[in-house]
């Protein structure tokens, strides 16, 4: 155990110039899988200019995985985006809008992605393995 005074961490958290939402970034869910980027674009525009739009996509099927993220300009046009279609059906999903917590999505870390599991694919064990 060490008595002395606390030693302060050099490393810190590490710095990214995304990680702070200035406000104008927006975190979008309920996206049917049949709306493209350039529709909820359009949703959006009717409250400012949209910078850029992305809907998260299973990276094995290339399927929309149901929300995104939507960058309006300024923070003006984002507060008035979140309030004017917070809750709104479109498609039978209900838009639920949030402030994102970074600028941007995260930088994807390098390896390959798993993602859930399979339907269909079990896991084999080898004959000589038991569970207790």
């Amino acid at each position: 155990r060490n008595s002395g005074p606390p030693v302060k961490n050099e490393r810190g958290p590490p710095q990214d110039d995304g990680a702070i939402n200035p406000g104008s970034n927006l975190f979008v869910t309920g996206i049917h899988p049949r709306l493209s980027e350039a529709e909820v674009t359009r949703l959006f525009e009717k409250y400012g200019d949209v910078e850029k739009c992305q809907i998260m996509l299973d990276p094995h099927t290339k399927e929309s995985r149901g929300f995104g993220f939507v960058k309006m300009v300024t923070a003006d046009q984002a507060d008035a985006a979140k309030e004017g279609l917070q809750g709104e059906v479109i498609e039978g999903r209900t838009l639920s809008i949030e402030k994102a917590r970074r600028s941007r999505p995260r930088t994807p870390t390098p390896g390959k992605y798993f993602g859930p599991p399979k339907r269909g694919k079990y896991l084999l064990l080898p004959l000589s393995y038991t569970i207790n």
